[in-house]
């Protein structure tokens, strides 16, 4: 009888070890860093078509300039292929991208990595 509760333990840990393992793995720096140059390509080709940038992040991939946002997968983050709509530049940490939607800002359809943590080398994500 005492091997159950001891099964039921051990799958515990592991399981909890499975989650920790998840959450602390990230994308390599660089192959982040060419998905998000890929949607800004494509913004820049919106850009140059279209005469502005796009109003929302979904324009891009309703005008064929991209297929869809790329799955992105960082530290501490669950694995996203959500866009977050902002008024500013200003990283919320959900882990996801981030699209400025206000015509009236600066940064006006900029696409940047929504995340407040640093990567490998000690680089604020948001700052790419």
């Amino acid at each position: 009888m005492k091997k159950i509760p001891l099964i039921i333990s051990a799958a515990l840990v592991l399981a909890a070890l499975g989650v920790l393992r998840y959450y602390l793995y990230s994308m390599d720096a660089a192959e982040v860093v060419r998905r998000l140059a890929g949607m800004r390509v494509a913004t820049a080709l919106f850009r140059l078509s279209k005469g502005s940038a796009p109003a929302n992040f979904n324009d891009l991939v309703t005008s064929g300039n991209l297929e869809a946002p790329p799955k992105l997968k960082l530290k501490w983050h669950r694995a996203s292929l959500k866009v977050r709509p902002t008024p500013v530049l200003q990283a919320k940490d959900t882990g996801g991208w981030g699209y400025v939607n206000d015509p009236k800002s600066r940064d006006f359809g900029t696409i940047f990595i929504d995340c407040a943590h640093r990567d490998e080398k000690g680089r604020s994500w948001s700052e790419f």
